[in-house]
């Protein structure tokens, strides 16, 4: 006899609800990211994989994780795995076993005989950008694009998520720069909309994120949709967006050619640079956090990475 589908089988990650009407159930899925769904899904395969089953006790989580901090997992990946099964227990309305006191009990001993300080990314500060701006090839469209977007990440912070998405119809043009309309971002999952001002150099600056942007539309010939797309060995211009991991592949070759590969520079660089920047260049917490958007103060400095530990020191006060 043919087992009848359960809604918990493949990792599900919502439930059919009996009785939702259509747009009601349009709107469940819109609460939640596409992105979220599939780093969930990931997760639950993982857990599958490794024997677990759904609904799960506390028992199966407990082990799940212990086995999976015995083969060396970093405790942020255990402490995810132990979110999305959470979150799967809570979007099919039934007890979650994560909140447990065993399975807690067995993430803080992990913690405990870990090293939990995460790696983060370098920050990519006003010097190497220019270098890593240098060994573009300006005469190209690979080359203006890859310009005008790595100045655009810096400048906005943004996340490379974000930048991919920026389209034709998101930019509003002023003498000072350009507003840049973000529709979602990671902080950002409800629709709400946000902007970012990103300001004209003064004339004869060779580093203006406003006018490399024009500069790229104006080569690459869009007029509306994704601002920044593929570009064909023959020089065609893609139809639609390029993906946040082309960004990051593109940033590696262009790493490379600026000899700045040993660092460990990846596309959050870009974002963690900008903080750096400006507040070692005394920009205020107010200032910075229009553009970056951070609304946690705690998260806020912990982009502010100084790479020479003697420098801005404190107790720098020696003279009278």
């Amino acid at each position: 006899m043919t087992r009848r589908p359960s809604p918990y089988d493949q990792g599900a990650v919502t439930a059919p609800v009996a009785g939702l009407s259509r747009e009601a159930r349009r709107l469940l899925s819109e609460s939640v990211s596409p992105n979220t769904v599939r780093g969930m899904r990931s997760d639950l395969r993982v857990y599958q994989k490794a024997g677990g089953v759904l609904p799960a006790t506390e028992i199966d989580i407990a082990n799940f994780l212990s086995a999976q901090n015995r083969r060396g997992k970093k405790p942020a990946t255990l402490e995810r795995y132990a979110n999305s099964l959470h979150m799967w227990h809570r979007y099919h309305n039934v007890p979650s076993p994560v909140k447990t006191m065993a399975v807690r009990s067995v993430m803080r001993g992990i913690k405990k005989s870990r090293d939990t300080r995460q790696a983060s990314a370098p920050a990519l500060r006003l010097r190497e950008l220019h270098q890593l701006l240098d060994a573009q090839d300006g005469d190209t469209l690979y080359g203006l694009r890859d310009s005008a977007m790595f100045l655009l990440s810096f400048y906005g912070a943004f996340r490379r998520s974000e930048v991919v998405v920026i389209a034709l119809e998101d930019l509003e043009w002023r003498p000072e720069g350009v507003i840049i309309t973000l529709h979602y971002s990671k902080t950002n999952r409800s629709g709400r909309i946000e902007t970012k001002s990103i300001m004209r150099a003064p004339p004869g600056t060779r580093y203006c994120p406003v006018t490399m942007l024009e500069n790229w539309l104006a080569a690459s010939g869009i007029r509306k949709g994704a601002v920044f797309r593929a570009v064909t060995r023959r020089g065609r211009i893609g139809a639609g967006r390029m993906s946040a991991n082309t960004l990051a592949v593109r940033m590696r070759q262009g790493l490379e050619a600026a000899g700045l590969t040993e660092e460990g520079y990846s596309p959050h660089s870009f974002r963690a640079g900008f903080i750096t920047e400006a507040y070692m260049r005394g920009k205020s917490d107010v200032q910075i956090k229009r553009v970056s958007g951070h609304r946690d103060q705690r998260t806020f400095e912990k982009y502010i990475r100084i790479a020479d530990q003697f420098e801005n020191h404190g107790g720098d006060f020696f003279s009278l």
